[in-house]
């Protein structure tokens, strides 16, 4: 057997991809909260981490191999999450300031929500635990505990959710949102970055970019049950912005929640037992939290990760058990301001109908899309584009979708 490298709990990589930084990063702190004190790290081996589903940010799979107090070995893991070497992709994230954002949420906002529940005497977790390095090197990064050891996983993507998944996903969520809530209580409005975040003035053209229509109008177009449909949509892409810039507006009228905001399969961890029920649920990837309605999650969730049979078919009851459980937190929270309607959550949703497009025209194609569908051209983004919105299962739940959203209304928002 050759010999462990001694690394004095520094990683090492020759990788290209992998950040420069990588090799000067210690992880003592982290392994100790983690598993106690031991003797020393004996190697940090860094793997990419990254499945394709993730655009924004590299994700690395640490392995510590740490020695520990009686000799014997242990293996723990971390999973780092930091800026692509893409500098055209580090300066947008900069921009919308998004590693900043999910810092605060792992480090300050996550572990006060939770203390909330605690000092009522219920015990719950939203999120892995996250750490700090050793030492500060000026560069932004979140380090997580990884949840794979502990036989967390992602639920199918392309199946969607059954009625189980949602229902523990929606228990989850309605906890953080009541949480937040209680939050803005006890402490004021959260920050900028979270009341504005990406949906300011400043950020329009990255705004238009992100959500320009063109590549799936095209497809729309084509689609003989959706005619009506394209008429209504051809030219939003002339107004879109500004409706989307007005609808993320916080009003102080509506009941409004930390979102969120990027809540779909991939993002949802869960942990089963040997029967395989759901014992656990968790959120990862806290980058977009936007404070506002409610509405913004549940569409986002329902119509992007719901199995396709009860996607539309359930949405109302899964509206209805989400606000059940809202209201179960806050009160057991003590939530002291008026607790919401769900004729009112109810009429948030019908507002803001633009929410609800985005979902089904910009995230749930990707998430139908599989990924052996388009290995050959992942970087021919003109291909991928066509392959998301010409995927025949795709094509076949737009064509129940799309009348079902017309037809209460959530596409007359011109």
């Amino acid at each position: 057997m050759s010999e462990v490298p001694q690394t004095n709990g520094h990683a090492e990589s020759s990788d290209p991809n992998l950040p420069p930084w990588l090799p000067r990063i210690s992880l003592q702190n982290a392994v100790r909260a983690q598993i106690g004190d031991f003797e020393k790290i004996r190697s940090v081996t860094p793997q990419p981490a990254n499945a394709g589903d993730n655009y924004s940010t590299l994700i690395v799979r640490l392995l510590v191999e740490v020695e520990l107090l009686d000799h014997s070995s242990k293996e723990v893991s971390f999973v780092l999450k930091a800026q692509h070497n893409n500098e055209i992709m580090a300066a947008i994230l900069n921009k919308l300031r998004l590693f900043q954002k999910e810092e605060q949420m792992y480090h300050d906002l996550l572990p006060k929500f939770e203390k909330l529940y605690a000092e009522v005497g219920k015990k719950i977790q939203f999120a892995p635990n996250a750490y700090k390095l050793d030492q500060d090197l000026g560069v932004d990064y979140v380090l997580l505990e990884d949840l794979k050891p502990k036989s967390f996983k992602n639920a199918n993507r392309l199946a969607g959710l059954d009625q189980e998944h949602m229902q523990q996903v929606l228990t989850k969520l309605a906890a953080f949102h009541a949480a937040s809530a209680c939050y803005v209580e006890h402490n004021g409005l959260f920050g900028e970055d979270f009341t504005v975040g990406v949906f300011s003035e400043a950020n329009r053209q990255l705004l238009q970019e992100f959500n320009a229509s063109g590549a799936f109008l095209a497809q729309l177009k084509k689609w003989k049950n959706c005619q009506n449909i394209y008429q209504k949509l051809a030219n939003s892409d002339e107004y879109l912005v500004n409706r989307l810039l007005q609808d993320q507006q916080v009003s102080t009228r509506e009941f409004n929640v930390l979102n969120h905001g990027d809540c779909w399969n991939y993002n949802i961890m869960f942990l089963y037992d040997a029967f395989g029920k759901i014992k656990e649920t968790l959120f990862v990837d806290f980058q977009v939290c936007n404070y506002g309605s409610p509405a913004n999650d549940l569409y986002y969730l329902i119509l992007s990760s719901a199995a396709p049979k009860i996607k539309t078919n359930q949405f109302d009851y899964f509206v209805r058990y989400y606000f059940d459980q809202l209201v179960g937190n806050l009160k057991l929270l003590q939530y002291h301001r008026p607790l919401p309607k769900l004729r009112n959550l109810h009429a948030s949703l019908f507002r803001n109908g633009l929410a609800a497009y985005l979902v089904v025209s910009k995230v749930l194609p990707v998430v139908m899309l599989d990924k052996n569908d388009h290995s050959n051209f992942e970087n021919d983004d003109a291909k991928v584009k066509a392959a998301m919105y010409t995927n025949p299962k795709y094509v076949q739940a737009m064509n129940e979708i799309l009348p079902w959203l017309d037809n209460r209304g959530l596409l007359d928002w011109k």
